[in-house]
């Protein structure tokens, strides 16, 4: 009975890892992360303040997917799941999510093995957060702090990819010519402080106006 067990616990196991599918999530040459029409510049470079020695901590990005009739993505990015993380490298304007020991591929948590599906990815800077839960958090609700700090954000065009089994490989690029991602721009962001702080603000300005015509 217990070697049963164990044999249906390992099929289990079997079953849940080739439940999903694998995909190169790296961008090329031709694919480039850009900010306004400008690839963005190696982790070499201090950007926002930023200066990362390596491969990371200066921009991050999420790759999302989707059934393949989706097709479209607002600001809302209703409908998209996420399926992996990565982030720049050391060569200008290109980013990686690859994490297997081959180097060439990223497991997509509820993607199917030869499925088509529709892929977007969302990048941005370090200084939202280093994760896809506190950028979406940023996104949908803004900076916390509510402070003035200039940050990056972007959402890609959607493309399509068929993901892989894991024992497959080289695995299907994310990025590429139609039907894949084509590239992706960043924007700029700054947190506008609201009606009420400008109203406080003036309201202080004042004071200090009558205050020193009493004197």
């Amino acid at each position: 009975m217990k070697k049963l067990l164990i044999i249906a616990t390992l099929m289990g196991a079997a079953s849940l890892s080739f439940g999903q599918g694998y995909v190169s999530f790296a961008n090329t040459s031709t694919t480039r992360v850009s900010t306004n029409g400008a690839a963005l510049p190696s982790p070499s470079t201090s950007v926002l303040g930023l200066t990362a020695s390596s491969t990371a901590q200066v921009y991050y990005y999420a790759l999302l997917w989707a059934p393949s009739t989706q097709n479209t993505v607002d600001n809302s990015l209703a409908g998209w799941t996420f399926g992996a993380i990565g982030t720049n490298t050391a060569s200008v304007g290109r980013l990686t999510g690859n994490t297997t020991p081959a180097g060439d591929g990223v497991p997509v948590a509820g993607t199917t093995p030869a499925t088509v599906a529709d892929f977007v990815v969302v990048g941005w800077s370090a200084n939202v957060g280093a994760d896809w839960t506190t950028a979406q958090a940023w996104w949908n609700n803004g900076n916390p702090n509510k402070d003035s700090s200039l940050r990056w954000f972007g959402i890609s065009s959607v493309g399509q990819d068929v993901p892989e089994a894991p024992s497959t490989g080289p695995f299907n690029p994310v990025f590429g010519p139609s039907p894949g991602v084509p590239n992706l721009t960043l924007q700029p962001f700054v947190l506008v402080p609201e009606p009420g702080t400008f109203a406080l603000a003036g309201l202080g300005a004042a004071a200090m106006l009558i205050f020193r015509r009493r004197k």
